[in-house]
This record gives C-alpha cells, sequence and structure tokens, in this order.
C-alpha cells in the first residue's frame, strides 16, 4: 500500500523543488509544531482549552514529530502522517483563532501578547509549506534542481514572506487600537489571508527552477496582492506610514514600506520572465 516513486540507481535524482522535499517537511513540519506548541500552551493559560484538550494535542504533537521524523528518512507513512497532521492543525487554528469567536486572533492577542499573532500568523504559512512538502515528498522527496538559478527569487521570497508576517502582525496590533490595520476587513480575515499570500510567495520561489510558469505565476498573484494591499492600506487610506510611525514605532514603518519594495521588484522580475517566451516567440 505505502509505495514511492523508485529512481534506478547512478542518475542524478530531479525534484519540482529548489530544495529536497524531505528537508523542506523537516524544516517547516518542525517549525509548525514548535509554533503549535508555542500557541498551545498559550491557549491554556487564556483558558480556551483544559488541561485533558492539551494533553490529548501535546501526545498529537509527539505522533508528528515521530511523523515528521520518519518522513525525512524516507517512509512513505510518516510523510502522510505529517501532512495529515498539518493539515487538520491548520484547520483547527483558522476556526479557533481566524473566525468572529471567542478565541479571535484579535481578543487572544489582546490577552497574551502581540507574539501570540506572529505565532499563529507564521504557523498558518509553516503548516502549508508542511502539506506542499509532504506532496512532493510523496514522488520527489530527495530530488532537487541543480542549477539554482532562481535562487536569489527565493531568497527575497524568504526574506518577503517573513516581512509580511510581521506587517501583519502589527496590523493585528493597529485593529486593537481601533484603528484600520487591514481597511475595512476584519482582523481575522486580514490575518489568514495575509498568511496565505505569504505561503503564496514562498512556494512560488520553491518552484519557479523547475517549473518556471507556474512559479512566476504564483509569485505574481502574491506580490500583486501585497503590493494593491499597500497601497490601499497605506497611501491611499488606512493606516499611512506616519501613523504606524506614531502608534507602532519606525521600525514597524520601515517593515511595511520594505515589504512593498520587494514585493513591487518580484512582480517586475517575474512578470518579465513571463513575458520575455512571449516576445522570442513574436521575433522568430
Amino acid at each position: 500500500m505505502w509505495t514511492m516513486q523508485v529512481r534506478p540507481a547512478g542518475r542524478v535524482r530531479q525534484g519540482p523543488l529548489l530544495i529536497p522535499a524531505r528537508v523542506l517537511l523537516l524544516g517547516c513540519g518542525l517549525l509548525a509544531l514548535v509554533l503549535g506548541v508555542f500557541n498551545l500552551f498559550h491557549e491554556l493559560h487564556a483558558g480556551q482549552v483544559d488541561r485533558t484538550y492539551t494533553i490529548v494535542a501535546l501526545a498529537i504533537g509527539v505522533v508528528w514529530l515521530a511523523s515528521i521524523i520518519l518522513g525525512f528518512r524516507g517512509q512513505p507513512i510518516g510523510v502522510f502522517f505529517a501532512g495529515t497532521i498539518a493539515f487538520i492543525e491548520l484547520g483547527a487554528i483558522a476556526t479557533a483563532h481566524f473566525t468572529s469567536t471567542a478565541g479571535a486572533i484579535g481578543s487572544y492577542v489582546f490577552k497574551e501578547g502581540l507574539p501570540v499573532a506572529a505565532a499563529l500568523i507564521g504557523l498558518v504559512v509553516a503548516c502549508v509549506l508542511t502539506m506542499m512538502a509532504a506532496v512532493v515528498a510523496w514522488g520527489h522527496g530527495t530530488g532537487t534542481v541543480r542549477r539554482g538559478e532562481t535562487l536569489p527569487i527565493l531568497i527575497v521570497a524568504a526574506i518577503g514572506s517573513l516581512l509580511a508576517v510581521l506587517e501583519a502582525t502589527d496590523n493585528v496590533h493597529l485593529a486593537g487600537k481601533a484603528l484600520p490595520g487591514f481597511g475595512a476587513t476584519p482582523a481575522e480575515d486580514g490575518a489568514f489571508t495575509a498568511a496565505i499570500i505569504a505561503a503564496l510567495w514562498l512556494i512560488g520561489g520553491l518552484w519557479i527552477e523547475r517549473v518556471r510558469r507556474t512559479g512566476a505565476l504564483l509569485i505574481a498573484l502574491a506580490t500583486f496582492m501585497l503590493c494593491y494591499s499597500f497601497v490601499i492600506l497605506h497611501v491611499k487610506g488606512g493606516t499611512p506610514l506616519n501613523v504606524i510611525t506614531n502608534k507602532s514605532g519606525l521600525l514597524w514603518a520601515v517593515i511595511a514600506a520594505a515589504v512593498a519594495i520587494l514585493a513591487a521588484a518580484s512582480l517586475l522580475v517575474v512578470l518579465g520572465m513571463l513575458a520575455m517566451p512571449i516576445v522570442r516567440r513574436k521575433r522568430i
């Protein structure tokens, strides 16, 4: 039942990602696990879960850790359960904190502090990447792209995604001060959307070397949404950068501007990559 794609010995294994899927599964899976445990203890402290729930969740966390390690070692059952538990964790977090409930991220952060918002948003990104890594690892666990010509795009995507998570964290903070951190969008919807956009940017950066058009389209979609959000929220309305500076500090204003700059630069690069084949065909 548990079978994985086997390639002849001696051949260079190729995969669709710039990083071997098993390595990505290990890194993102462990990050998701750590952030999940961090959030779990804050949920217990805030009275959102009881001790029985916490014990069961920690037991599942042990299974998740074992699955991640087995997946990294190439065991199909580990890959399967690592991705499945990441999917369940994503659903649980989205239901508990990114909807209008008692545990909504705005009120939750007000009780437990701003680092919890960053952990929750980062947890969504880590779970999405873990699921994607599990899917790829099923058939291309160790394969990777050898050229690495688009590695700078991936590096920019990683930095930009991290900054996007931090900017969304500050927007949750501003929303808690009755400021339009996400414009007319509720903090729960805005923070979850920001996490998904950051995940898409990273996935595009990982895919772009081997599956160039798909990766470029994902990056273009994510970076366009970030640029559009920056104009709507910080230029035309919402919270201008000077307001962010006054309410949160200069560093947070710099982060918001840096996200927009990196997103705009990446958008221009991938649009050029998408347009280049069309220009070449017309010349021929």
